[in-house]
Protein backbone atom coordinates (compact mmCIF):
# COMPACT_ATOMS: atom_id res chain seq x y z
CA UNK A 1 0.00 0.00 0.00
CA UNK A 2 1.03 3.23 -1.02
CA UNK A 3 1.74 5.60 2.26
CA UNK A 4 0.05 8.42 0.76
CA UNK A 5 -3.20 6.72 0.49
CA UNK A 6 -2.94 6.38 4.40
CA UNK A 7 -2.49 10.06 4.83
CA UNK A 8 -5.67 11.81 5.77
CA UNK A 9 -7.04 13.75 3.91
CA UNK A 10 -7.26 18.00 4.67
CA UNK A 11 -10.41 19.50 4.85
CA UNK A 12 -11.50 21.54 1.95
CA UNK A 13 -13.98 25.05 3.00
CA UNK A 14 -15.86 25.84 0.24
CA UNK A 15 -18.68 27.32 -1.23
CA UNK A 16 -21.52 24.79 -0.06
CA UNK A 17 -20.54 25.05 3.65
CA UNK A 18 -21.15 28.54 3.03
CA UNK A 19 -23.92 28.74 1.64
CA UNK A 20 -25.51 25.94 4.74
CA UNK A 21 -24.03 28.26 7.48
CA UNK A 22 -25.84 31.46 6.18
CA UNK A 23 -29.11 29.13 5.84
CA UNK A 24 -28.66 28.33 9.32
CA UNK A 25 -28.18 31.24 10.59
CA UNK A 26 -31.09 32.69 9.05
CA UNK A 27 -32.94 29.92 10.04
CA UNK A 28 -32.28 30.83 13.85
CA UNK A 29 -32.59 34.39 13.09
CA UNK A 30 -36.01 33.91 11.60
CA UNK A 31 -36.98 31.84 14.37
CA UNK A 32 -35.66 34.37 17.11
CA UNK A 33 -37.54 37.41 15.66
CA UNK A 34 -40.89 35.57 15.65
CA UNK A 35 -40.94 34.29 19.10
CA UNK A 36 -39.71 36.60 20.92
CA UNK A 37 -42.01 38.47 23.02
CA UNK A 38 -42.88 42.06 21.78
CA UNK A 39 -44.01 44.65 24.18
CA UNK A 40 -45.91 47.36 23.96
CA UNK A 41 -45.79 50.59 25.47
CA UNK A 42 -48.70 51.33 28.15
CA UNK A 43 -49.86 54.81 28.63
CA UNK A 44 -51.32 54.66 32.17
CA UNK A 45 -49.98 53.42 35.10
CA UNK A 46 -53.22 50.75 35.41
CA UNK A 47 -52.08 49.43 31.74
CA UNK A 48 -55.58 50.84 30.22
CA UNK A 49 -56.43 53.90 28.28
CA UNK A 50 -59.66 55.20 27.10
CA UNK A 51 -60.55 54.49 23.16
CA UNK A 52 -63.34 54.52 21.16
CA UNK A 53 -64.49 52.42 18.45
CA UNK A 54 -67.21 51.96 15.98
CA UNK A 55 -68.86 48.96 15.26
CA UNK A 56 -71.52 48.79 11.70
CA UNK A 57 -73.69 46.41 11.34
CA UNK A 58 -75.06 46.00 7.89
CA UNK A 59 -77.18 45.08 6.28
CA UNK A 60 -80.04 45.49 9.08
CA UNK A 61 -83.65 45.55 9.01
CA UNK A 62 -85.28 48.73 9.13
CA UNK A 63 -87.50 47.42 11.82
CA UNK A 64 -84.67 47.61 14.52
CA UNK A 65 -83.52 51.03 14.12
CA UNK A 66 -84.20 52.49 17.43
CA UNK A 67 -83.61 49.80 19.54
CA UNK A 68 -79.63 51.07 20.58
CA UNK A 69 -79.59 54.09 22.46
CA UNK A 70 -76.51 55.98 23.75
CA UNK A 71 -75.75 55.02 26.97
CA UNK A 72 -75.96 51.40 26.48
CA UNK A 73 -73.35 49.27 28.38
CA UNK A 74 -72.47 47.15 25.20
CA UNK A 75 -71.37 43.82 26.19
CA UNK A 76 -69.73 40.83 24.85
CA UNK A 77 -72.35 38.22 23.32
CA UNK A 78 -69.50 35.48 23.85
CA UNK A 79 -67.81 36.33 27.22
CA UNK A 80 -71.00 38.44 28.76
CA UNK A 81 -68.43 40.92 29.80
CA UNK A 82 -69.05 44.42 29.22
CA UNK A 83 -66.63 46.28 26.33
CA UNK A 84 -68.08 49.65 26.74
CA UNK A 85 -70.86 52.35 26.24
CA UNK A 86 -72.74 53.59 23.42
CA UNK A 87 -71.64 57.20 23.00
CA UNK A 88 -73.26 57.29 19.25
CA UNK A 89 -75.94 56.06 16.93
CA UNK A 90 -76.31 57.14 13.69
CA UNK A 91 -77.71 55.38 10.47
CA UNK A 92 -77.75 55.32 6.35
CA UNK A 93 -78.94 53.37 3.52
CA UNK A 94 -77.62 49.92 2.75
CA UNK A 95 -76.09 49.41 -0.76
CA UNK A 96 -75.38 46.20 -2.42
CA UNK A 97 -72.11 46.57 -4.71
CA UNK A 98 -71.34 43.74 -6.99
CA UNK A 99 -70.89 42.87 -10.48
CA UNK A 100 -73.71 43.59 -13.38
CA UNK A 101 -72.78 40.02 -15.03
CA UNK A 102 -74.49 41.59 -18.49
CA UNK A 103 -72.78 45.16 -18.63
CA UNK A 104 -69.24 44.12 -16.71
CA UNK A 105 -69.67 47.36 -14.76
CA UNK A 106 -70.07 47.69 -11.16
CA UNK A 107 -73.20 48.64 -9.74
CA UNK A 108 -74.29 50.16 -6.56
CA UNK A 109 -77.85 49.57 -5.67
CA UNK A 110 -80.10 50.24 -2.48
CA UNK A 111 -80.97 47.43 -0.68
CA UNK A 112 -84.97 48.09 0.25
CA UNK A 113 -85.83 47.66 3.85
CA UNK A 114 -82.37 47.76 4.96
CA UNK A 115 -80.24 50.09 6.74
CA UNK A 116 -76.15 50.05 8.34
CA UNK A 117 -76.44 51.26 11.65
CA UNK A 118 -73.09 52.15 13.26
CA UNK A 119 -72.51 52.50 16.93
CA UNK A 120 -69.57 54.66 18.57
CA UNK A 121 -68.46 52.94 21.99
CA UNK A 122 -66.26 54.15 23.88
CA UNK A 123 -64.11 51.67 26.53
CA UNK A 124 -61.08 51.60 28.97
CA UNK A 125 -58.68 49.43 27.30
CA UNK A 126 -55.11 47.39 27.42
CA UNK A 127 -53.11 48.17 24.54
CA UNK A 128 -51.33 44.64 23.31
CA UNK A 129 -49.74 43.48 20.67
CA UNK A 130 -50.58 46.46 18.50
CA UNK A 131 -54.35 46.42 19.02
CA UNK A 132 -56.58 47.01 21.80
CA UNK A 133 -58.12 44.14 24.47
CA UNK A 134 -61.59 45.73 26.40
CA UNK A 135 -62.19 43.13 29.04
CA UNK A 136 -60.31 39.78 27.18
CA UNK A 137 -61.84 41.12 24.10
CA UNK A 138 -59.21 41.78 21.19
CA UNK A 139 -60.54 44.49 19.19
CA UNK A 140 -59.35 44.11 15.66
CA UNK A 141 -60.36 46.27 12.17
CA UNK A 142 -62.43 44.36 9.70
CA UNK A 143 -63.18 41.26 12.08
CA UNK A 144 -66.98 40.63 12.80
CA UNK A 145 -68.15 39.95 16.68
CA UNK A 146 -71.35 39.33 18.40
CA UNK A 147 -72.55 42.25 20.95
CA UNK A 148 -75.28 42.88 22.86
CA UNK A 149 -76.96 45.71 24.60
CA UNK A 150 -80.25 45.75 26.17
CA UNK A 151 -82.37 45.78 23.03
CA UNK A 152 -80.80 44.47 20.98
CA UNK A 153 -78.71 41.75 20.03
CA UNK A 154 -76.55 41.56 16.35
CA UNK A 155 -73.05 41.02 14.61
CA UNK A 156 -71.21 43.77 13.14
CA UNK A 157 -67.77 44.61 12.59
CA UNK A 158 -65.08 46.84 14.02
CA UNK A 159 -64.41 50.09 11.43
CA UNK A 160 -62.59 52.18 13.42
CA UNK A 161 -60.40 52.03 16.97
CA UNK A 162 -58.45 55.56 17.61
CA UNK A 163 -57.60 56.75 21.45
CA UNK A 164 -60.21 58.75 22.93
CA UNK A 165 -58.04 61.61 23.41
CA UNK A 166 -57.50 61.64 19.41
CA UNK A 167 -61.47 61.29 18.67
CA UNK A 168 -61.75 64.43 20.85
CA UNK A 169 -59.34 66.47 18.60
CA UNK A 170 -61.13 65.33 16.00
CA UNK A 171 -64.70 66.10 17.23
CA UNK A 172 -63.51 69.88 17.48
CA UNK A 173 -62.03 70.44 14.78
CA UNK A 174 -64.54 69.18 12.85
CA UNK A 175 -66.85 71.47 14.30
CA UNK A 176 -65.33 74.78 13.60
Amino acid sequence: MNSNSQEKKKYVFNFIDVLLIVVFLAGALSLVYFLRERRVVISDSDGTEEIVYRLEISPMREEFRNLVSVGDTVTDAVSLLPIGEVTDVSYSACYYTGLDRTTGENVKSAYPGMITMTVTVKAQASPENGGYTVNGRELILDTGFAFRVPAFTGTGKCVSISPADAEMKNERSAGQ
